[in-house]
């Protein structure tokens, strides 16, 4: 049997085992898809922040250019706001390349507003891409975790600031997605190994990375080390340690042939290949270099960071706090749980040496998977405070890039108690709602014909979907079937307290 059919043969087997799980996803997907639209209508057009720069970049390569640091913003709206210079350059293309065949010949036509918002609703469906692509990164990472991935879903869906990118025209919602797949193929590798089809995906996934954001690296490093440390590397004939070399390699290959060109003008151009002009920022933006110390220490360096679940709520708000600490704290208790439950439940019989291997087999992957998010976690802390360090500002939207790992963390709190599951995560997504009612305004008026409509029936929908999700948080915290005894041990040990 080819590992392409086993792998079929199993995500088949948990469908039957979980028939609500694909429903909680599905609600997931519509409520992002509806709250990115309700706050794409909701914030002004161009208002502020990087938008304006980035829709330049989105109209300039659809002429066939790439923008230039010190010309500024050179294709101007009639509204909105505009920069000094343009300091979203230093990015790579792939965003702006999705959006130019859309914006550019609306912007062109002489419909620069139909443009911002048609911007705006190809990256609320790139955030609708980021919650399913969440659920299965969870899936492939803890195979057994049986409510995991529709719990990630909804606390994905439910992050604010996905939900701001969902609803304007910033090439972070493409970057987070790559993010999300990059975790789901390295806990895939390690998981159960490598084949054919993981091997082009951990390649493509790395050359679309880097070329949407450079900060991608964290989790181009995470995919070859996977690779590298898989179970097993088999694909085309290749197995060994020529296998593992050639695999390890195909993700940083692919990278640099498809953005290294890039990075190099940033080297030509601006003097370093990240093309950050951290000069320019401290001269004319009021940023300072601070002492590292004085960064690490200082709270709001961290609340401005990792306010994922804010809103536009205050910053002392502590239900942010509470949306995302909460949970994960749950997730160690569930953890610990879990560690003292495997040790009195020792395997005994005929197969007892082979469950004993299997079991440590899984707990080797469980362990590798999670050192992977803690030091990709520690990487982004460690790369943001040299940042600061050098003048930059702690935007929350970096924090993104480890979404998979916080979303996977908190769900795991939520979810591991399969009796108390569906109150949880009830609970959750009612308090969700307290930051989310900041990020919509259902009596907008702007320039935006009919906004205040849109908004209207987007926030009813996404209020359906919410009582959707946590309908299928009860459906889906029900005692599984007999399918479910059929997965394979190769798989993980569950993050599940109580079947």
């Amino acid at each position: 049997m080819t590992r392409t059919g086993t792998r079929r043969e199993r995500l088949v087997a948990w469908t039957a085992a979980h028939p609500w799980a694909g429903f909680t996803v599905l609600c997931a997907l519509v409520f992002v898809l509806a709250a990115s639209t309700a706050r794409a209508f909701t914030y002004p057009p161009l208002n502020g922040g990087d938008e304006p720069a980035h829709l330049d970049y989105v109209i300039t390569v659809w002429h066939l250019h790439l923008p230039v640091f010190e010309n500024g913003i050179t294709y101007h709206a009639p509204f909105g706001a505009t920069t000094p210079v343009q300091w979203v350059s230093q990015h790579p293309p792939l965003y702006y390349l999705v959006l130019a065949p859309v914006v550019g010949p609306l912007f062109d036509g002489g419909h620069p507003l139909m443009a911002v918002i048609a911007g705006r609703l190809i990256s609320a469906l790139m955030a609708g891409a980021v919650v399913v692509a969440s659920a299965w990164a969870a899936w492939r990472c803890f195979p057994t975790a049986r409510r995991l991935p529709g719990g990630v879903a909804i606390v994905t869906a439910l992050a604010g600031m996905l939900i701001q990118q969902g609803g304007s025209i910033y090439n972070d919602v493409l970057f987070v997605l790559f993010c999300v797949l990059a975790c789901g193929i390295a806990g895939a590798a390690l998981r159960s190994g490598v084949g054919p089809g993981l091997f082009v995906g951990a390649a493509l996934v790395g050359a679309a990375g880097m070329t949407t954001r450079l900060s991608f690296a964290l989790w181009l490093v995470a995919i070859v080390v996977a690779v590298v440390l898989a179970r097993r590397v088999r694909f085309w004939g290749l197995s060994g340690i020529w296998a593992r070399i050639v695999a390890g390699a195909a993700p940083v290959v692919a990278a640099v042939a498809a953005s290294g060109w890039f990075y190099l003008h940033n080297k030509r151009t601006a003097g370093n290949f990240s093309g950050r002009h951290a000069d320019w920022g401290i001269q004319n933006m009021g940023r300072v270099e601070r002492p590292i110390p004085e960064v690490a220490f200082d709270g709001k360096f961290w609340t401005d960071l990792y306010g994922i679940y804010r809103g536009v709520l205050p910053q002392s708000d502590p239900i942010q706090w509470v949306l995302m600490i909460l949970p994960m704290a749950l997730a160690v208790v569930v953890g610990v749980t879990l560690l003292v439950r495997r040790r009195r439940n020792t395997p005994a019989g005929l197969d007892a040496r082979a469950a004993v291997t299997a079991q440590r087999r899984d707990r080797l992957s469980t362990l590798l998977i999670v050192l992977m998010f803690v030091a990709v976690s520690a990487l982004l802390s460690v790369t943001e405070i040299d940042y600061v360090h050098g003048g930059g500002a702690p935007n929350t939207r970096y924090a993104l890039t480890i979404l998979p790992v916080i979303t996977i963390a908190m769900a795991a709190g939520l979810t591991g108690w399969r009796r108390a599951s569906g109150i949880l995560v009830t609970v959750w997504i009612a308090v969700s709602f307290v930051p989310y009612l900041s990020l919509v305004d259902l009596h907008v008026a702007g320039i935006v014909p009919h906004a205040a409509r849109v908004v209207q029936l987007m926030f009813a929908i996404s209020v359906v979907a919410a009582v959707g999700c946590a309908v299928g948080a009860f459906l889906d915290a029900r005692r599984a079937g007999p399918a479910a005894v059929s997965e394979p041990r190769e798989t993980a040990e569950p993050v599940d307290v109580e079947r």
